[in-house]
């Protein structure tokens, strides 16, 4: 029996092609804190807020005036440590100008409305005070939190990315 090269060539392509049939395991969900802000450059003012909650996470916390994330489970948490940013500072309460409970089917989160800023800079700001509490020892979560920009609106709310309207 006389083997060409051809038929080498087809069966390790075919067992290539198998190998990669084989069904990946489902990317499990593991406890954090994401952003959703798209591609991009940010202000100079957001650089810096990341910064400071990556490399003196508790000064920006007492920038902020926060003090403490109570509550029961992560959404309350981060309820708590949001009204506190939102009312400690001027400029915070400037920008930040409602906090609300929603509900989206079976889903529930925090929505956040902003003036003087863009949503997508509001979104990163969030990412870096939630990020900058959980630096300080504030803030451990036990799920996956996702920050979004939705419809002008920034949602907070547990589960995978871009998951808020499905």
């Amino acid at each position: 029996m006389k083997v060409s090269t051809k038929d080498i060539i087809r069966d390790i392509l075919t067992e290539e092609k198998e190998e990669k049939k084989v069904a990946k395991p489902e990317k499990k969900s593991k406890a954090g804190i994401e952003a959703s802000t798209g591609s991009g450059r940010f202000s100079t003012g957001v650089k810096e807020a990341g910064a400071l909650a990556a490399e003196d996470p508790k000064q920006l916390m007492k920038n902020l005036k926060i003090s403490s994330a109570t509550g029961v489970d992560d959404m309350e948490k981060i309820k708590n440590i949001l009204r506190q940013a939102f009312v400690g500072t001027e400029t915070m309460k400037k920008v930040y100008t409602g906090l609300s409970q929603v509900t989206r089917g079976a889903k529930s989160g925090l929505k956040v409305k902003t003036s003087e800023i863009s949503s997508r800079d509001g979104v990163k700001y969030i990412y870096h005070t939630l990020i900058g509490s959980q630096n300080a020892g504030l803030l451990k979560v036990s799920s996956l939190i996702q920050v979004e920009n939705n419809s002008g609106a920034i949602i907070i709310y547990q589960g995978n990315k871009k998951t808020w309207d499905d």
